[in-house]
């Protein structure tokens, strides 16, 4: 039985020289001017795609008579930068430097990254989502830079973009329910960055018929989103998920005004839900805001609207009412060690060796690896072209802390090739090598979602054959092994007695941090 588990959760160039070499791009917003990178890549960086007021719908930015200077990343959307988020954050290299960046309202912004080199076959598109649970993330992170994917790869070009979060992206406002609106203003954000990508990426050497969307976490499950929302879609034609889909999260059709008021309240604006308070709300400095989602430790989801957001995604995987493009799914599998590890450092200031693993192996079941099996058998099912993976590396700069193996995140760096820019240690011979192998794999998909995996030799998913692709396996460090996926999910059987184990594991672990009673 599966059980709702309720968490935080390009273009081919002109043959005759364009201005700039290519620099100078014509957008349906005005002209871009970017710039060539030592990599021999183009990059564009910060281009608006949309412009927003607080908790309004994207729309389409104005025109600029002037041209744009795409040469350095837009600001980061509000982020909550809790004390978890914080640990997550220096523990997973995301951020190398420093855990701050700008921030503004006003983030709308989306980063290219394709070829120097004139072609005259547009190249394929790759739309990268991140993760953060929808409570913080931007496309400027370290490990997100396309420049490394776009240099080693032919055929190909990588675009990001920053989307809203928390309070800012998925209020849950009463005020704001309308049946035939959604208030999932980030999961709009998305579809609207997508439709930008559609109707610009020919000026940039991009192919607006080979677009494949991917990402990491709530980008999955972002993309999952997106898969269900949009079932008759004509840009995507090819998704992958990377640790997150919609089958490990749980969302009402009612909404909880706790949240909402919750914040509300600590900003001085009460907790009736009126007009006066939404009023209030929108006039609070954003700053004000962040810090009161912070201080009241209060996270906000997606509204089960069944616009972006369906409550009924069981039903709906069941019938194959999804967007039936080939799929890509997979998961680490040890994600939860990172959780566990910065829950430790949080709450106690020391491990607890035997729970930290025992935790973390369940937790990872739970929340990953049966969702990922249970994605792939719903494609399967309505006879979708379906690949799963399960990252199994472990590297030492990578994994620098003793009771990190492959953790949720751990194989951003791998497949983004920026390994050297998110940590300090000096990457292995053997890492170097498995990145390339799984760089090329994500874009062998990306090129021919239908049938480059399997040209690459990865079978497709069929639980009961040795079809599961095994990354960086101990017996092939710098490829993949095939395994069956019957096995890895065998203790999927046993949802609800691993769920109840999970909470009593995580009831002791936090148990320690409570003083004892004099």
């Amino acid at each position: 039985m599966r059980r709702a588990i309720f968490i935080p959760l390009c273009l081919a160039f002109s043959v005759s020289a364009a201005p700039k070499d290519g620099l100078i791009i014509k957008t349906q917003q005005g002209l871009v001017e970017g710039t060539l990178i030592s990599s021999g890549v183009r990059q564009f960086l910060g281009i608006p795609y949309a412009t927003a007021n607080r908790w309004e719908a994207p729309r389409p930015p104005p025109f600029r008579n002037t041209t744009f200077n795409a040469t350095g990343f837009g600001d980061s959307c509000v982020q909550n930068t809790g004390p978890d988020n914080v640990q997550f954050y220096r523990l997973s290299g995301l951020a190398k430097d420093s855990i701050i960046v700008p921030e503004a309202e006003e983030c709308l912004s989306i980063n290219i990254w394709t070829p120097s080199i004139s072609r005259k076959q547009k190249t394929a598109v790759m739309i990268w989502v991140y993760g953060g649970g929808l409570q913080f993330g931007t496309s400027n992170f370290v490990l997100y830079n396309g420049r490394h994917m776009v240099q080693d790869n032919e055929d190909f070009l990588l675009v990001s973009f920053n989307y809203r979060l928390n309070i800012f992206g998925l209020p849950n406002a009463p005020q704001l329910l309308d049946p035939n609106q959604s208030q999932n203003f980030g999961l709009l954000d998305i579809e609207t960055a997508v439709n930008w990508v559609h109707d610009n990426i020919a000026e940039f050497g991009g192919d607006p018929d080979r677009i494949v969307l991917f990402g990491e976490s709530a980008g999955g499950v972002a993309v999952d989103a997106y898969s269900y929302a949009h079932s008759n879609d004509t840009i995507v034609k090819g998704i992958i998920e990377q640790s997150g889909t919609l089958s490990n999260v749980g969302v009402s059709d009612v909404i909880d005004p706790s949240c909402w008021n919750n914040v509300a309240k600590a900003v001085g604006c009460g907790n009736a839900t009126t007009d006066a308070q939404l009023s209030c709300m929108k006039a609070v400095p954003f700053r004000k805001l962040e810090d009161a989602v912070i201080s009241t430790n209060t996270i906000f989801l997606p509204v089960g609207d069944n616009i972006t957001f369906f409550t009924n995604i069981s039903a709906r995987s069941t019938t194959g009412n999804f967007l039936q493009v080939p799929l890509l799914v997979g998961s680490t599998q040890h994600e939860a060690d990172i959780f566990v590890v910065a829950l430790e450092e949080n709450i106690l200031g020391f491990p607890v060796p035997v729970i930290t693993e025992q935790l973390s192996d369940i937790m990872t079941q739970l929340q990953f690896t049966c969702p990922a099996g249970y994605t792939a058998e719903d494609r399967i099912k309505a006879n979708v072209p379906t690949w799963r993976y399960q990252y199994q590396a472990v590297f030492p700069d990578i994994s620098s802390h003793p009771d990190l193996r492959s953790y949720h995140s751990s194989e951003i760096p791998i497949v983004f090739g920026t390994y050297e820019e998110g940590f300090s240690g000096s990457p292995t011979k053997d890492e170097i090598t498995f990145s390339r192998y799984v760089q090329q794999a994500w874009v062998a998909f990306a090129r021919d979602p239908t049938h480059g995996l399997s040209n690459y030799g990865w079978p497709m998913y069929n639980s009961t054959t040795a079809s599961l692709v095994q990354l960086g396996n101990p017996a092939n460090k710098t490829g993949a092994t095939f395994g069956q996926g019957q096995f890895t999910d065998l203790s999927c059987g046993a949802f609800e007695a691993l769920a109840q184990l999970n909470d009593q594991l995580l009831g002791l672990l936090t148990g320690l941090s409570k003083p004892k009673e004099a």
